[in-house]
C-alpha cells in the first residue's frame, strides 16, 4: 500500500490554460520562418521545452538543421518575449475551473504542494495568477538539465517537499509530463478529455479535483496521508 503525503502540479493546463499563449506565440514564430502551421504541431508542442518546441517545428518541414546556434537561441528568446507579453495580461481569473477550491482544500488539510513546471516564466505566472502564497516551491526550470519527458523536473519537485517521488501524487494533463511524472517515479494522475499512458488514474478535467475524488480514483492501492 502506497501512502501519499504531498502533490505536485504541472503549471500548462491544469493550474491555468497558458498553453494557448505559448502556441499563439510558437504560431506566430512558423509564421517568421516560413513553416505551415498544422493541427499536428498544436497537438504536440503541449508540454515541451522551448528548445525542443522549435526543433519540433523546423523537423516539421525537414529544416532542423536551418538555424545556427545563434539563431536558434534568438528564435527561442523570440518566442519567450512574445509569450511574456501574454503573461503580463495573466489575472487570477485564468485559474482554471475548480483550481482553486482544490488548492484551498490541500492547504486546509496541510498537505505540501510543488510547482513541476519546465517553464523558465512559471514564478511569474504563478504571481499574476495569485498563487504566491500556495506555491512557495517552484521548481527553477532553468536548472534541469533535461525537460519533459525526462524525470528531472519532477525529481526536483519532490525533493523540495524532502518526499521520495513515489509519496507524491503528480497532476498532468499531456504526453510528455505523464512520462516525465512516472518516469520519476510518482503516482501519476492525468488531466484530460482523452486517455494518456502510463497514469494510475484519469480525471476528465480540472474541475473534478478534490481531495474526494483523488482518493476514490487511487483506492485501494494508494492511499492519503492523515494530516494532523
Amino acid at each position: 500500500m502506497t501512502t501519499i503525503h504531498g502533490f505536485l502540479f504541472d503549471l500548462h493546463g491544469v493550474i491555468a490554460d497558458s498553453w494557448q499563449y505559448h502556441l499563439k506565440s510558437w504560431q506566430t514564430v512558423a509564421q517568421e520562418l516560413a513553416v505551415p502551421w498544422t493541427a499536428a504541431l498544436a497537438t504536440r508542442l503541449p508540454g515541451m521545452s522551448r528548445a525542443d518546441s522549435l526543433t519540433t517545428i523546423l523537423a516539421s518541414v525537414g529544416r532542423e538543421n536551418d538555424l545556427t546556434p545563434a539563431q536558434f537561441q534568438a528564435m527561442t528568446d523570440h518566442e519567450n518575449d512574445l509569450y511574456r507579453q501574454y503573461v503580463a495580461a495573466m489575472t487570477p481569473a485564468n485559474r482554471l475551473p475548480g483550481v482553486t477550491a482544490f488548492l484551498t482544500e490541500l492547504q486546509q488539510a496541510d498537505y505540501p504542494v510543488a510547482l513541476a513546471s519546465a517553464s523558465t516564466n512559471a514564478a511569474a505566472e504563478i504571481e499574476r495568477l495569485g498563487l504566491t502564497a500556495v506555491f512557495d516551491k517552484i521548481v527553477p526550470a532553468a536548472s534541469l538539465a533535461a525537460s519533459k519527458p525526462a524525470p528531472d523536473v519532477y525529481l526536483a519537485a519532490a525533493d523540495l517537499l524532502h518526499l521520495a517521488p513515489s509519496a507524491c501524487v503528480a497532476f498532468e494533463d499531456t504526453v510528455t509530463g505523464v512520462q516525465a511524472a512516472t518516469a520519476a517515479g510518482c503516482i501519476t494522475i492525468g488531466i484530460n478529455a482523452n486517455p494518456l499512458e502510463p497514469v494510475a488514474a484519469m480525471l476528465p478535467g480540472t474541475h473534478a479535483l478534490s481531495l474526494a475524488t483523488v482518493r476514490r480514483v487511487l483506492a485501494p492501492q494508494v492511499v492519503l496521508a492523515e494530516r494532523p
